[in-house]
């Protein structure tokens, strides 16, 4: 979950209604079928790994990864 500043949320500092209603979306997304496979996240996640390997800039990793949490 990113914020409005496209920065990753600390979830324990979340209300427990919070939580559950991030639990409910979550869970719901798998029962309509909004999934990503994991053979899809191993192969971006290598990706991006290979990309560090080979010297890709720290921002341009980051942007990457970023891309892959609201895919």
């Amino acid at each position: 979950m990113l914020n409005n500043m496209n920065k990753p949320e600390n979830s324990a500092k979340w209300s427990k209604e919070r939580f559950d209603a991030e639990l409910e979306k979550g869970y719901n997304d798998m029962l309509n079928g909004r999934v990503t496979s994991l053979d899809d996240v191993y192969a971006k996640l290598s990706e991006a790994i290979s990309e560090i390997k080979n010297g890709a800039k720290a921002a341009d990793t980051e942007k990457f990864i970023k891309g892959l949490m609201n895919s």
